[in-house]
């Protein structure tokens, strides 16, 4: 039995797909008789000259006893909880600060170059690759992920897809005329996108939206695009709802949306193929795209409502191809092992700096 604790950041009243990666992760290692527990550090991202205070922050926790135990072992999840400094830290990231890398010249980022965010930016970036490069074992939520270290920082790292929250209890239902969007509500999660596309879909087709805001705006955008496109008795926000809702929503879908810009990782395709629905996605939308296949699983479209309309319409004329993509997926999320196994694997590979020292295998999707 080894003493852990998982290392995350919040931002009050959002919950998120990292928020239930460290949840489940912690309910497996105790699973498995470890003493486990939670360190979370409540985070907000602006303005982001503070950024590097909050990364200091983390960098001065003493963790390597806690309580009169003696830490074994730390595992970081997302920026900035890789700056801790143990002895035994395993990394399973998320995310870093993407603004500072990926999204950096997008309309997803607040850095531009004025000298003093470029001077920003560099700093973060000499930062993490101190902090992730002193870990002992490194690891990402994706293939997307990992690529992102090594090309940002040159820092090598192995994929680790997350099995599902829920494995055990989805279920295959109806194909009812409403589409379901799963997932946080800001901009870069492009909701709006199936809002604008609605107008191109058959009328009597509605969508669902399950997740709470945590832009300031969002909402008066979204209801605004709503009022322009007359869609007030089409669209239902349904907030944050209890796992069993959601079961229900996914399995009695026509079809899921799920077209992030360049996601990390998204349970939210893995979680509509364990419930037989097809997903509609776009050529951008990164780590959802490891696991998609164009025609195969759903639809790969270009990242225009026009395109995402004429896909979900493909569904709604066709329900027998809806369903027969659903069976596609709901056999692919089988035989990769995300649905009722896969945490050995997984918390073998976290627990490598104080188990053995063979090497750590990575877990791929096979397209």
């Amino acid at each position: 039995m080894a003493t852990i604790l998982v290392l995350g950041v919040k931002v009050p009243f959002t919950t998120g797909g990292a928020e239930a990666l460290v949840k489940t992760l912690v309910h497996e290692l105790r699973q498995r008789n470890h003493d486990v527990d939670t360190i979370d550090v409540p985070i907000s991202f602006h303005p982001k000259e503070k950024l590097l205070t909050q990364a200091a922050i983390w960098r001065n926790l003493e963790l390597t006893e806690v309580g009169g135990k003696k830490i074994d072992l730390v595992i970081a999840t997302k920026f900035p909880t890789y700056y801790v400094s143990h002895p035994n830290k395993s990394i399973w990231l998320v995310h870093q600060h993407r603004p500072a890398y990926d999204l950096y010249g997008t309309r997803f980022s607040d850095f531009s170059d004025d000298p003093r965010d470029e001077a920003l930016r560099r700093m973060i970036a000499e930062g993490d690759r101190k902090a992730i490069g002193e870990a002992a074992f490194i690891s990402g939520i994706s293939k997307n992920v990992t690529d992102r270290l090594l090309r940002y920082n040159g820092i090598s790292g192995v994929p680790i897809y997350p099995p599902l929250p829920l494995r055990g209890r989805y279920k295959q239902g109806r194909f009812d005329h409403y589409i379901l969007s799963v997932g946080r509500l800001c901009n870069i999660k492009r909701v709006d996108m199936m809002i604008k596309a609605l107008p191109i879909v058959h009328n009597f087709v509605k969508l669902k939206i399950v997740g709470t805001p945590d832009e300031s705006g969002v909402m008066e955008y979204y209801r605004n695009e709503i009022d322009k496109h007359h869609l007030w008795d089409r669209v239902e926000f349904l907030g944050r709802v209890s796992d069993e809702e959601l079961i229900d929503l996914y399995s009695n879908a026509l079809g899921v949306y799920y077209a992030p810009y360049d996601e990390d990782y998204g349970y939210v395709t893995l979680e509509a193929f364990a419930s037989g629905k097809p997903v509609i996605t776009a050529k951008d939308s990164g780590g959802v795209l490891e696991f998609m296949q164009d025609g195969e699983r759903g639809f790969v479209l270009e990242p225009t409502s026009d395109a995402i309309g004429h896909g979900v319409n493909k569904l709604v004329e066709n329900v027998s191809l809806a369903q027969t993509m659903g069976e596609n997926g709901l056999k692919y999320v089988k035989n990769l092992g995300l649905l009722e196994s896969g945490w050995d694997q997984v918390i073998e590979q976290l627990l490598s700096p104080i188990g053995n020292n063979e090497q750590p295998q990575p877990i791929h999707a096979q397209v």
